[in-house]
């Protein structure tokens, strides 16, 4: 009799064991919301240093390019402004060999490579190259780079002006640099690139380029602007 008296007494009652889900109710959200938390944070790390990857190789490969142009060879860089839908997206061309400016390494001669935008089906643009053979005249083919571009913009900073010019169509002539904007969704910011051009080679008797190419290399930049 006292044995059956003691197990009643020593059973869990109703209001203990809802107190008891409750707490472990309370600490399974809490672990989940944790767990939730770190797992978002960890994934926007990721998006971030992506998109700072990216960046990073998309400013070594210009910078690379605008650095590589042939010293002696007319017409090696052009560009022209255009719109779409009220979004900047302009076009940068140079002469290009085979290579890293191609983004391959089976070609041959020379090729024009343009540097600009493409609207897509879904109505999102995405960055990338057409490239064209000048020996061979066939269709420019188009070498995607990255989507989620909402605006290029190149601008070519005319020494003999002393001014920043939308186009260069010069093509006896290069710009002493160029400045290139691009926004990228959903950040409202616009990374701003500046890159020095070296200049064609003189011929003798011409006037030399009064800016000097160390201070050119000084400043190539990359920064957010708003």
């Amino acid at each position: 009799m006292f044995s059956n008296r003691n197990a009643k007494s020593s059973a869990f009652t109703l209001l203990e064991v809802m107190l008891a889900v409750c707490v472990l109710a309370l600490v399974g959200v809490s672990v989940y919301r944790f767990v939730e938390t770190t797992l978002t944070a960890v994934r926007l790390s990721t998006a971030a240093e992506r998109e700072r990857a990216l960046g990073t190789a998309f400013v070594a490969y210009l910078r690379g390019q605008m650095l590589a142009l042939p010293s002696a060879r007319s017409g090696a860089i052009t560009g022209e402004p255009h719109r779409f839908n009220d979004i900047s997206s302009d076009e940068l061309r140079w002469i290009a060999r085979p290579g890293s400016g191609l983004l391959t390494r089976h070609a041959t001669g020379e090729w024009v490579v343009t540097l600009t935008t493409k609207r897509l089906d879904n109505g999102e643009y995405e960055l990338g190259l057409r490239r064209q053979d000048i020996e061979a005249k066939k269709s420019a083919g188009w070498l995607p780079l990255f989507r989620g571009v909402h605006g290029f913009e190149v601008r070519y900073y005319d020494q003999a002006r002393a001014q920043w010019m939308e186009k260069w169509t010069n093509t006896e002539s290069r710009p002493a640099l160029i400045r290139v904007r691009l926004c990228r969704d959903p950040s409202p910011e616009a990374y701003e690139i500046v890159l020095p051009i070296p200049a064609k080679a003189q011929t003798t008797g011409s006037q030399p380029n009064t800016i000097e190419w160390n201070s050119l290399q000084q400043n190539s930049s990359l920064k957010a602007t708003p």
